[in-house]
């Protein structure tokens, strides 16, 4: 819709749920998280509603997509073996990476304006705090400690 509320256009129509919605940078693409399939997996389409298209297929759980800051990749949390961890999508190369395995619940990613870092929320110390990692998944840190815990982390736009 517009600014002012105005213009309001439906982009799904499915039973079930359509959530997560994530502007691609150039705003050409949307993507989001669709149970359409019988649980819930990400999905992309033209910020029209056209060309959907399907990204994931492992995983029970996925959602909270994430773009890179140059639309090549897509980050996500993908519930697998009871446990949430987070996935990037390179979508040049039509490959999945596993980033985070092993340490707790890891959700909520977000890209850092350079595509160099993600910030994420994880209880792998017993209560959500934010953590940060190269985007490849290498140094993960905790990166503040939050007296009521830390959720849903996200990176303020590059200023130049």
């Amino acid at each position: 819709m517009d600014m002012d509320g105005k213009n309001l256009s439906r982009l799904t129509n499915y039973r079930g749920i359509d959530t997560s919605p994530a502007w691609s940078p150039n705003g050409m693409e949307i993507a989001f998280t669709s149970d359409k399939s019988g649980n819930p997996q990400i999905y992309v389409m033209g910020s029209d509603g056209a060309n959907l298209r399907r990204l994931t297929y492992q995983g029970s759980y996925n959602d909270q997509p994430s773009w890179s800051p140059d639309g090549n990749k897509i980050a996500y949390s993908s519930l697998n073996s009871g446990q949430f961890d987070i996935f990037v999508i390179d979508l040049v190369g039509n490959s999945f990476q596993q980033l985070t395995s092993g340490k707790g619940d890891n959700q909520n990613p977000s890209w850092s304006p350079d595509g160099r870092n993600i910030v994420f929320s994880s209880n792998r110390d017993g209560r959500y705090q934010i953590y940060i990692m190269k985007s490849d998944g290498a140094e993960q840190r905790k990166l503040i400690y939050i007296e009521g815990g830390g959720y849903s982390p996200s990176w303020s736009p590059r200023i130049e």
